[in-house]
């Protein structure tokens, strides 16, 4: 009797820690979606992500092609961020590239866009900090949009 009892609590213990590996892997996968590809980092300096979050998609011409990694306070007014991107990109993706973010729709996701520049550049290398544009910010605008509203109320 002993020894079944045993032998359930082991099976127990074993099938307990299966189940929390198996949630921790698909975790880290699902978090990292470019975990087990072939990819090199890029990074770009910001002052402000509005709501960047890690795992969200790096997009070039419109087409998925890496993940946000990482992001580091750099200092009072600078937040750098790594990309990772897909390594078939390399001959692609310019040193004098542009850097964005936006979002995945009107309410969507936010996403980090990379822009070609026309003028020619050799090519971007993991660890390249990309040239940034400052993000649009939709609280200005509805604020700008409000007093405009206020005014033309005032007016009629």
């Amino acid at each position: 009797m002993k020894t079944i009892f045993k032998k359930n609590i082991l099976l127990g213990i074993f099938t307990l820690m299966g189940a929390t590996f198996l949630i921790i892997l698909l975790y880290t996968v699902g978090k990292n979606k470019n975990l087990f590809g072939s990819n090199y980092i890029l990074k770009a300096r910001f002052e402000n992500v509005q709501g960047l979050r890690l795992g969200d998609n790096v997009r070039f011409a419109g087409i998925n092609v890496g993940t946000v990694y990482k992001m580091n306070i750099v200092n009072d007014s600078v937040i750098e961020i790594s990309m990772r991107i897909e390594n078939n990109l390399k001959s692609v993706i310019k040193k004098n590239s542009i850097v964005s973010i936006g979002t995945d729709g009107l309410v969507g996701n936010k996403v980090v866009y990379i822009f070609t520049n026309k003028k020619y550049s050799p090519n971007a290398t993991d660890g390249d900090v990309l040239l940034s544009k400052k993000p649009v910010d939709t609280d200005e605008m509805l604020k700008t949009l409000n007093k405009t509203n206020n005014n033309i109320s005032v007016i009629s």
